[in-house]
């Protein structure tokens, strides 16, 4: 027996969009072309513009939507909230909404966000968070965010320099009942040899 083809129940368009690759980290591992700390975020106005022409070009299919929101790190730019509540406000039949963020806004803005979107996903960057202060915020917004109608997940970046602490964040994890997985990290497109900084290693599981 085999699997030949997982379909999901539900067609819906596809959409992930990276707005932008401006980001407050600088991850050594993190290519350029995915980060930068020089480039203007885009507006609320550019935004709003692009997923308004976007939706026009593909409403005909009647289809719902299922967007991914990317970066670079979409929480540092301030239009980014607007534009979610902008897409949830609107007749535009969202399916889901997911969120890919490194977790270093404030856990009132991922209250806020996790009341417009249906799935929030941490990434743990040792280089520059605080342990305890991710993981309690993660904790904060999962039990904002209740399977199976929302979810919260965290990838753990299976770092070469960070692997004594992996175990920790997983065992942490499973004790809070939380959805995790460890990413494999590709190192060809590195801008750096070793990371620039450790942040506080203070988590205890």
């Amino acid at each position: 027996m085999k699997i030949v083809r997982v379909e999901p129940t539900t067609p819906m368009i596809v959409l992930t969009w990276m707005i932008g690759t401006r980001c407050n980290y600088d991850c050594m591992y993190c290519p350029a072309d995915l980060h930068d700390n020089t480039s203007k975020h885009p507006d609320f106005e550019k935004l709003k513009q692009t997923w308004d022409n976007f939706y026009e070009n593909t409403r005909a299919q009647e289809l719902p939507y299922k967007i991914s929101f990317t970066g670079g790190e979409v929480t540092a730019n301030r239009s980014f909230l607007p534009l979610v509540e902008y897409i949830c406000a609107g007749n535009f039949n969202i399916g889901q909404m997911l969120v890919t963020t490194n977790g270093s806004a404030s856990k009132n803005y991922y209250t806020k966000l996790a009341q417009l979107v249906n799935a929030i996903s941490f990434s743990t960057h040792s280089e520059f968070f605080n342990e305890q202060e991710f993981f309690d915020k993660v904790h904060a917004i999962n039990q904002l965010m209740p399977r199976p109608n929302k979810s919260v997940h965290v990838n753990i970046m299976d770092e070469s320099w960070n692997q004594h602490r992996i175990p920790v964040y997983k065992s942490w994890l499973d004790q809070h009942g939380i959805s995790h997985s460890v990413n494999v990290i590709d190192y060809t497109n590195q801008i750096r040899n070793t990371p620039v900084q450790l942040g506080a290693t203070n988590l205890v599981a």
